[in-house]
């Protein structure tokens, strides 16, 4: 009880920050020392490693990264299961086997203990395999391979062994430089021992595009190597003062936090802490993305909104005059926010827009006009995020039908937007910046039946609204091995609404004003489901799929407000709309308008 209370301790003062959504129910560990938390400690009665100096049967002086990561991401204790071993290799001997003198458990032992005693894991579960480095740095060096080609096919053949039994979300890490160790770095083979990495590396990442290439498979690769080449280059900014020597044994080692190193060939718990920070950032990455394409496809639907307007007073539903040729201008404020769930990150944002038209009446019946109109989204995204920002332009044509008291009004838009990005990746204060180009197409009609009373004025409304958005890909830049490639992102809208408005009017000392409120029922007929793909610099061609899941498809908007007629030809309003119905989503704006005819 003392070991486990003395771990959680240390893993908890060892978090630097809490992530932001827990996506994984269950996690299995595979692997070598780097993972094992105390496995080999147990199966040799608590004789290796000796404890102390090694922390609680681990080859550290600490937790190691996956008992972190896995304490970060919020799974629980009782839901994750670590069969990691030291001494493994990628294949069926363990390393230390010669050193303690009996047979130890390999990577293949651990993979059919899994089959014989996992019983049907969880989809979303997380698997994370580690190993290799022994394969290459096992003594005696007689032992040792040189054949990175075949430690990659063993380890190509582990991963399809646990995506056959389910597995479907793997993080699976490439070496650090084994040449650049405190054991290996005095020896005259240690040039050799970098280019095997390195080619161990390389050939790794081909095969892991080769599993990624499967749909339904999601491989998150750590690239471990240019980690620690970050951290060697400014070991300072991660409160390093060490990167070369073990701390274990050396009179120098007053403080074991500044060494990257514990012993020869293991990372020290600052070392490890680093790792899992890392592996947390990584994994989070992509729910930075997810807003983008929400942000876009609301400006696409706000865009044809801010013609709604003009075209309720051109039906006549309001008022009407005799001039044939109309300019409006208008502007307004939309706010909002989304709330953080367990799969999305959550996001404030504030809209705020100008459009200027200009419409003639062809007919008593119809009228036809053209709009421009600028758009500025601000988002910030929940959990220290990230933010984006928008500046989308759109030209929109409209027009109007008025029959008796019915009325059609219709609206077609196309516009392009500027994306400026800023992704914070919540590691050592690296940040990822892009800018991407993206465009919208937007087509609505809606139609209504007015009863007029006196000076009241009501009916029923039914409409369409399709809306269509693209991003463009883009890469990130300036957050090193964290910068990110975002492939095209679309996303669409078809909504279906019925309601009801209801207008009055009232002489006043500045003019008619017309106060009206409304109300429609909005279902969502469109697949909300889409998937985001990235895939980070250093490891191209392994691409990380984030699927994002069905909207709310059924919601209630309301809106009220005023016009203001000055003049037989000028005119201005104000109006409030909101959106009820959205869980998660609050979404509310406000209109001004000013409207002038000829």
């Amino acid at each position: 009880m003392k070991k486990i209370v003395a771990l959680a301790l240390f893993v908890f003062a060892m978090l630097p920050f809490k992530a932001s959504a827990q996506t994984y129910e269950e996690f299995y560990i595979f692997g070598d020392s780097l993972v094992d938390d105390g496995n080999l400690f147990q199966l040799t009665g608590g004789l290796f490693p000796p404890s102390p100096p090694y922390f609680n049967g681990r080859l550290s002086n600490g937790p190691v990264s996956v008992e972190i990561l896995g304490t970060e991401l919020g799974i629980l204790v009782d839901a994750t299961n670590n069969y990691g071993f030291a001494g493994t290799t990628s294949g069926d001997t363990n390393a230390l086997n010669f050193l303690i003198g009996v047979q130890l458990p390999s990577l293949s032992t651990q993979l059919n203990t899994f089959l014989a005693t996992a019983g049907t894991p969880s989809p979303d579960a997380l698997y994370f395999l580690w190993a290799g480095a022994n394969d290459y740095i096992i003594l005696p060096p007689q032992l040792r391979t040189t054949d990175t080609q075949a430690v990659v096919n063993n380890l190509s053949d582990a991963l399809t062994t646990l995506i056959d039994a389910g597995a479907r979300n793997l993080i699976v890490p490439n070496l650090a430089d084994l040449g650049s160790t405190p054991q290996e770095r005095v020896l005259p083979t240690a040039a050799a021992l970098t280019a095997i990495t390195n080619s161990h590396n390389a050939n790794l990442n081909t095969a892991l595009q080769g599993l990624a290439a499967n749909r339904d498979v999601n491989i998150i690769p750590l690239d471990i190597n240019a980690l620690f080449g970050e951290v060697v280059t400014d070991p300072l900014t991660y409160g390093l003062t060490n990167i070369s020597d073990r701390c274990l044994g050396n009179p120098n080692c007053t403080n074991p936090d500044e060494f990257l190193f514990w012993d020869g060939i293991h990372p020290s718990a600052r070392g490890h802490q680093i790792i899992s920070e890392y592996a947390t950032a990584v994994i989070l990455a992509p729910q930075a993305i997810i807003p983008q394409a929400d942000v876009a496809l609301s400006i696409a639907k706000r865009h044809g909104q801010h013609i709604d307007g003009r075209l309720s007073a051109l039906r006549g539903i309001q008022t009407s005059t005799d001039g044939r040729l109309g300019v409006f201008l208008n502007g307004n404020v939309n706010f909002g926010d989304r709330d953080t769930t367990n799969r999305e990150p959550g996001y404030d944002f504030i809209n705020t827009n100008i459009t200027a038209g200009v419409d003639y009446r062809v007919t008593d019946n119809l009228a036809l006009g053209i709009a421009l109109g600028y758009l500025n989204s601000d988002i910030d995204l929940s959990n220290n995020l990230g933010d984006i920002n928008i500046d989308g332009y759109a030209v929109s044509a409209y027009g109007n039908f008025v029959q008796n008291n019915f009325y059609t009004d219709a609206v077609l838009s196309y516009g392009d937007n500027n994306l400026d990005i800023t992704r914070q990746t919540n590691f050592y204060n690296r940040t990822a910046r892009a800018d991407t180009n993206g465009n919208q197409f937007s087509a609505g009609v809606n139609s209504g039946y007015v009863i007029r009373s006196g000076n009241f004025a009501y009916g029923p409304t039914i409409g369409l609204k399709y809306d269509r958005i693209n991003i463009d890909g883009y890469t990130e830049n300036n957050a090193g091995s964290l910068n990110m490639q975002v492939r095209d992102q679309d996303a669409e809208s078809f909504i279906l609404s019925a309601g009801a408005q209801a207008a009055v009017a009232f002489n006043t000392d500045v003019g008619i004003v017309i106060p009206n409120i409304r109300a429609s029922y909005e279902r969502e007929l469109a697949d909300n489901n889409r998937e985001i793909v990235t895939e980070f610099v250093t490891q191209p061609g392994i691409p990380m799929r984030t699927t994002v899941g069905d909207r709310d498809r059924d919601y209630i908007k309301l809106g009220i407000g005023a016009q203001v007629v000055f003049s037989e030809n000028a005119l201005g309003s104000i109006d409030y709309e909101t959106i009820i119905g959205r869980e998660n989503f609050n979404d509310q704006i406000v209109r001004g308008e000013i409207r002038y005819q000829f």
